[in-house]
């Protein structure tokens, strides 16, 4: 017997149709179809069959055509329909509906369209679209209230037919593709990827002016109907198509039917892009490469803006470098081929390559090339996290884990993790992981696999502080390693236990709480909080204070960085109760939608009894499936006492700008900064105010500043070569948040923090990057919204001025600048305020006494010198023009530099135990660390 949902209900019986009923009986035997494997409520089969007001009827007119359906089914027990408390049950092979053939044969050909085997994914993807016989039960449809399944069906067919696509357009099938892409984008004329992809078809089949036509359509159709402009993916594309590209033809000597070159790559299932990754990293936090962008097509890609082609959309190359904290994990392997033959050692490495790379994805490495016998896995680049060697830690044990149990005894394997400072450059700003990496830690790392015996795993010690290992480098051991114990499977995800004591200055935000919890029990209806706070501003210490006044049941589910199953939260949450082990489990082995629909059951059940509050934390990090659930769990979930708190960092936001947008029953709380006098009591000592002005009103950077002054830090501190120190755990948690950001507003940030605290304007941070001030106004326009940015007043210019919000995250962008680079940029800030009018000469105090400091010993005489000079010019420049007061700041900062006082210490630098500064004249300057 087999079941046909995708398009009219159909059963099939050794090859005739079964006789079915009525218009109920179709729609109850569709409605079960979908939730197979799953036990149906009597209470949601009757909300899906009828518009309010429900017949009074309805309950027995759902028994009549449930006795239907079971005298349709076959006896012989292959498929049966089970009353199951508190409805009904369908048992059945999945592989007799076609909805799930469909999802089969979609998965195989994403797979394939990864690997960017373009012909395989092409014809899987067909063979997915061909079972498709009309709108998913056309005949019931009409007839019955809407389901949410059947639009997540027809998303996916469309989402299945722009796949193949582009898989067939990278096959130079774009004349074949015309006419099916334009009928479809006169079906559906809002869809940004399916245009791109109809304009590029028209364009590779020389019909410029209809590939400019669709572009002006779709830009008609999202004005007048949502105030919206076309995505900047195709902006470009236009552009290009005006400018007739080349990068957008197809490869020369390309045949119909061959491969053209990279395409853009679908977003893992779960993230970032993180829109349909989490699943993307956590496809936001789990990817091994490059944070996803979106194609011209709108598609979240691998490669940023890559054509089919194998070009790139948008302007010329623009070469970025930056200096960040990674970790390298490197795994060495020698073959004794005595012990196999030849193809079986071939198998094993081939083996052995997977499991690395399949490790490597999971905990969010980068597999990079490998060198001879070394395999190295980069954890940092593209995109570093707070926990990067623990990270690599736990891929090595897993590697460790795998490999014992699966790879032949003739194969032995070492493996090494070293962190530290690495210099990553990039070819282009576009690029998704760097062409080339510097620095001394994969030195380090061989020199660790040197002393690593058979199986076993060496870390050096700021690796083994940061991941947690407590034993100590053997005493002969010449590159002082830590050794890894031995162990079974990788270790078990622990979160960071919420901080001891009350939370400070969070008393309103908990009234808040307290009061919503208090309308969810009068109401009796369920109600989503999300609260919205960078890191470490005491979202999870907040929810701790909350849960521990809250009458009633809590549960507590928490996101895990990475290596997690699609609704781990939400199984975490139920597994917070004593007796919610079984169910959680079930949840975690059942599909995604049944799994989802089964918690919200459950969730209901437990609110019977009571009010129910539920945490899920770092929802961030969860994947798209997660994020979608979460969203709707108001208009989902019965009528029922629930408070659902969701914490999240800004991330969320920008991954979801319109989150829950339109939904009943939703707040957002933001956390905002504490005053300085709440932060005071957080430090172990009177509090000196660069100090204050440093910690910006975070509650952990309070506490991470005073574990270093009481010399708790471990990998102490460390920052800009000119700025202050910044302890380790900070810079790698605000490195993290950094990395956020595409590569391009990443380098513009760098940029920006060449100039004063006070704020800096576009001009001028084009004049330092070698942008336009109007492609540069746009990215700090971004950093804006994203929080990493704020508007000032107008400066002496009239022209809009910024900030970067957070002291450290100033600190920490500039460091990760080479200090090349960063004294290149500040001799053309000097060029840029020679520009400016004289009364604005005092500008180039900053930019002069920190040339001074960037300079080597060596020259930092001769820099002082010429400071001294440029800015006594600047002196009688500004005098002359009548402003005095510009003229007396560069008039004492010329004495200044004379004397060789470039910039004084702060006065708590002696705290976290400086090295001693280099001196010029006599004076300390810097130190170069």
């Amino acid at each position: 017997m087999r079941f046909s949902l995708l398009g009219p209900l159909e059963v099939v019986r050794e090859g005739r149709p079964v006789p079915l009923g009525g218009v109920n009986q179709r729609a109850v035997l569709g409605y079960l179809l979908l939730h197979a494997g799953t036990v149906v409520s009597t209470g949601d089969l009757i909300r899906a069959l009828w518009h309010d007001p429900v017949p009074p009827t309805a309950r027995k007119m759902v028994q009549n055509a449930v006795a239907g359906v079971r005298r349709a089914l076959p006896a012989d027990g292959s498929c049966t329909l089970e009353t199951a408390s508190p409805g009904y049950l369908l048992r059945l092979d999945p592989g007799l509906i076609d909805a799930t053939r469909f999802r089969t044969l979609l998965e195989r050909g994403r797979a394939d369209f990864r690997a960017q085997a373009w012909e395989p994914a092409a014809r899987r993807l067909r063979e997915a679209i061909a079972l498709w016989r009309g709108p998913a039960l056309a005949d019931v449809i009409e007839s019955v209230t809407a389901w949410p399944e059947l639009t997540v069906l027809e998303e996916a067919r469309l989402a299945a037919l722009e796949d193949c696509f582009e898989a067939e357009l990278a096959l130079g099938r774009h004349h074949e593709l015309i006419g099916e892409m334009t009928s479809l984008a006169d079906e559906e004329p809002a869809r940004e990827r399916l245009c791109g992809l109809l304009m590029l078809a028209l364009y590779r089949g020389g019909r410029q002016r209809e590939a400019l036509a669709v572009y002006q359509e779709l830009r008609h159709v999202l004005r007048d109907g949502f105030g919206l402009d076309p995505g900047p993916e195709l902006r470009r594309m236009e552009r290009d198509i005006l400018n007739q590209d080349p990068r957008l033809a197809l490869a020369r000597g390309t045949a119909p039917g061959r491969a053209t070159g990279p395409l853009p790559e679908p977003a893992a299932p779960g993230a970032a892009g993180a829109e349909s990754t989490a699943g993307a990293e956590s496809a936001a936090d789990r990817p091994a490469t490059a944070p996803p962008s979106r194609t011209p097509c709108g598609r979240t890609a691998d490669a940023r803006d890559r054509l089919p082609g194998g070009g790139r959309a948008g302007d010329a190359g623009r070469p970025v470098s930056e200096r960040k904290r990674a970790s390298v994990l490197l795994v060495r392997t020698r073959v004794d081929a005595a012990h196999g033959s030849s193809e079986c050692v071939d198998e094993t490495l081939d083996d052995l390559a997977r499991i690395i790379a399949e490790e490597a994805r999971r905990f969010g490495g980068a597999v990079r090339e490998t060198l001879g016998s070394v395999r190295p896995v980069l954890f940092g680049f593209p995109r570093s996290h707070e926990d990067d060697p623990e990270r690599a830690v736990r891929a090595a044990r897993a590697i460790r884990a795998r490999v014992a149990d699966r790879v032949a005894a003739f194969l032995g394997v070492r493996i090494a993790v070293a962190t530290g400072d690495v210099l990553a450059t990039y070819r282009d700003e576009h690029d998704p992981s760097p062409a080339q990496l510097a620095g001394t830690v994969p030195h380090s790392a061989e020199r660790l696999l040197a002393h690593a015996p058979p199986g076993g795993i060496r870390v050096c010690p700021v690796t083994a502080r940061a991941a947690g290992l407590h034993a100590a480098a053997p005493e002969d051991d010449p590159a002082g390693g830590v050794p890894v114990a031995p162990g079974h499977g990788p270790l078990p995800w622990t979160p960071v236990p919420a901080h001891s004591g009350p939370p400070v200055g969070r008393d309103r935000d908990l009234e808040i709480l307290r009061g919503l919890l208090g309308d969810v029990r009068r109401r009796q209806r369920p109600h989503l909080v999300t609260v919205l706070g960078e890191p470490g501003i005491g979202k999870s210490r907040l929810m701790a204070e909350f849960a521990a006044d809250v009458p009633g049941s809590v549960l507590v589910g928490r996101t895990p960085p990475y290596a997690g199953g699609v609704f781990d939260p939400l199984a975490d949450a139920v597994r917070s109760r004593p007796d919610g082990a079984e169910t959680a489990r079930l949840i975690e082995r059942l599909p995604a939608e049944a799994g989802a629909a089964a918690w919200r059951r459950h969730v209901a059940d437990l609110a019977l009894d009571g009010p129910l509050t539920i945490v899920l934390e770092d929802l961030h990090r969860a994947g798209t499936a997660l994020l979608d659930q979460v969203e709707d769990l108001t208009e989902q979930l019965a009528r029922v006492p629930v408070l659902i708190v969701a914490t999240a960092r800004p991330e969320l936001r920008q991954r979801r700008t319109r989150w829950g947008c339109g939904k009943r029953d939703v707040t957002t709380l933001t956390l905002d900064p504490l005053p300085d006098d709440e932060v005071r009591a957080l430090l172990p000592r009177p509090a000196d105010p660069v100090l204050l002005t440093l910690v910006g009103g975070n509650p952990r950077h309070a506490e991470e500043y005073a574990r270093a002054v009481r010399g708790d830090a471990g990998d102490a501190s460390d920052g800009a070569y000119d700025g202050a120190p910044v302890p380790g755990p900070l810079r790698a948690l605000i490195a993290a948040r950094i990395d956020t950001l595409p590569l391009p507003e990443r380098a513009v940030l760098r940029d920006a923090t060449t100039f004063p605290e006070s704020g800096f304007r576009a001009e001028g941070v084009a004049a330092v990057s070698a942008r336009t001030t109007e492609e540069t106004a746009e990215a700090l326009h971004a950093l804006e919204r994203k929080d990493f940015l704020v508007r000032r007043p107008p400066d002496r210019s009239g022209a809009p001025e910024y900030a970067i919000r957070q002291p450290l995250l100033r600190e920490v962008a500039h460091a990760q600048l080479p200090r090349s680079q960063r004294i290149a940029r500040h001799r053309r800030a000097i060029d840029w305020v020679g520009t400016l009018p004289a009364d604005q000469a005092d500008l180039l105090v900053h930019h002069y006494r920190l040339l001074v400091v960037l300079n080597s010993p060596d020259l930092a005489h001769d820099a002082a010198r010429q400071a001294h000079h440029a800015l006594l010019a600047a002196e009688r420049r500004a005098a002359a023009a009548g402003a005095h007061e510009a003229a007396a700041r560069c008039r004492r900062a010329a004495h200044d530099l004379r004397r060789g006082r470039a910039r004084g210490a702060p006065s708590w630098a002696a705290a976290f135990h400086l090295p001693p500064s280099r001196r010029v004249d006599g004076s300390p300057v810097a130190t170069y660390r």
